[in-house]
């Protein structure tokens, strides 16, 4: 008994032994084969990301109008599908003027897909797209071209027979090339915001496109699978006359000629440029109480951000430079004097995001007798003297810009220069001096954090069609 039952245990080894083998074989066979697997789609892809990047470098070529056909070769696409879809992803190119009228135009992109068995690759707009299913990306960016204010954008578009194509070759024709898209819109532009807006299944990579190379103010919208650039037109304002006035509504008693003030102007808001300076001064600039808190205040910039509160009379020496004071919120400067005391040109600016509120200060320049309006400028985002009583017995020789500020001006103000709100009720007697110098000074107003200026905008359209082997 003992040598057979010693027999039955090396022949259930043995078999034990056989089966671990296997198992193990089988396993790392599996994973093998999964690795390999994961390995051969991951080489497929990036050689059809190749391939579509030189698709996209030869019809572009064709879109642009140098060619009026072209050869191309993707390379192998036996991992995957390869299809044409005409309606796939949008663009819509608006520009929206201050007064609400919108000029726009929208069309269909169309893409050229690659489906592989965990990504997929496109050719869209020009440019090269991968998705993962999570999340798009740019492979290779698309014609879309923003430098020195100028925005060329030629939009192409994709069109064929919407077929699943087994081979990765064929031919690409134009069909529209350099047709106007805006041809009623006359360059440079006088004001507004253009904005460019892309519906895409890759709409993220659009969105990371036009973040880190495209510039202006963009966001995107995960609902609707859209990504938004949005570029500013300078907005220019002419100092030519002492008063301008948004609001027409005013019973003011003016103690001007009827031609030295207008009402009923368009003026742009000066949120984005209020908004640049202060993330400017943010970075590079020293604590508004190094300017405010007594003595003289020299040149530099100078930022806060929050509200702030005079208590003492500033004066300024500009010698060294233009004094910069940026302020994240409202400006109470009281009966407190403003004042430049020295002979140079430079210039104290001062950009608030909220209020201002004044009684009876003294502002502007020291040293000269006649009106001297240029070297101290006001950019105020809120209202003027919203908090006090008018703003008394006030002298500012300064520019204003403050086309939200409801003004109400009891006491008998005397203001020199060139003063931009929303409304003014003046009272008392008041005196207004124009400064003959501002008349051929214009105030640009755009900027802002990512909100780039746009002067010349070129949008074209442009057809191509791809046809398959």
């Amino acid at each position: 008994m003992y040598r057979s039952e010693r027999a039955q245990s090396e022949v259930l080894g043995t078999v034990l032994l056989l089966g671990i083998t296997i198992a193990a074989v089988t396993v790392t066979v599996a994973t093998g084969s999964a690795a390999l697997a994961t390995v051969t789609d991951e080489a497929q892809t990036a050689g059809v990301e190749n391939g579509m990047s030189q698709f996209t470098s030869q019809s572009s070529l064709v879109a642009l109008g140098e060619t009026d056909a072209k050869r191309f070769d993707l390379g192998s696409v036996d991992g995957g599908d390869l299809r044409l879809e005409e309606d796939a992803g949008r663009v819509e190119v608006r520009i929206e003027r201050p007064d609400g009228n919108v000029t726009n135009e929208s069309y269909p992109l169309g893409a050229l897909v690659y489906a592989g068995d965990g990504r997929e690759v496109a050719v869209q707009g020009g440019g090269v797209w991968s998705s993962d299913g999570t999340r798009g990306r740019m492979v290779s960016p698309p014609e879309y071209h923003y430098r020195d204010a100028t925005l060329t954008f030629p939009i192409v578009q994709l069109t064929g027979e919407e077929t699943v194509s087994a081979r990765g070759t064929g031919v690409v024709r134009r069909r529209t090339a350099g047709e106007a898209v805006f041809p009623n819109v006359s360059n440079p532009l006088e004001n507004g915001t253009v904005v460019v807006e892309v519906r895409s299944d890759y709409y993220e990579g659009w969105y990371d496109f036009f973040s880190q190379r495209a510039e202006g103010e963009v966001t995107k919208d995960d609902a609707n699978r859209t990504a938004t650039a949005r570029l500013v037109v300078p907005g220019e304002v002419s100092l030519d006359k002492p008063l301008s006035l948004g609001s027409e509504d005013t019973n003011t008693d003016i103690p001007l000629h009827e031609d030295e003030y207008e009402i009923g102007a368009s003026h742009p808001s000066p949120s984005a440029v209020i908004d640049e300076r202060i993330e400017n001064a943010s970075t590079n600039g020293r604590n508004v109480s190094d300017c405010f808190g007594g003595g003289t205040c020299t040149a530099g910039i100078y930022h806060a951000g929050g509200d702030v509160s005079l208590s003492d009379d500033v004066e300024f020496d500009t010698t060294g430079g233009n004094v910069t004071i940026a302020i994240d919120g409202d400006f109470d400067i009281g009966g407190n004097d403003l004042q430049i005391t020295d002979e140079t040109n430079n210039v104290v600016k001062y950009y608030v995001n909220g209020s201002v509120d004044l009684n009876n200060p003294t502002i502007g320049t020291t040293n000269k007798s006649s009106v001297d309006a240029q070297r101290t400028q006001f950019y105020v985002n809120g209202g003027i003297a919203e908090n006090t009583n008018g703003i008394g017995n006030a002298e500012i020789d300064a520019i204003v810009y403050a086309p939200n500020a409801d003004v109400e001006a009891n006491g008998n103000p005397r203001l020199r220069g060139a003063f931009v709100f929303e409304r003014l009720d003046l009272g008392g007697s008041s005196e207004m001096e124009y400064d003959a110098d501002l008349t051929d000074l214009e105030l640009t107003i755009t900027g802002g954090p990512g909100q780039n200026p746009i002067t010349y905008l070129h949008v074209s359209r442009n057809e191509i069609e791809v046809r398959f082997d």
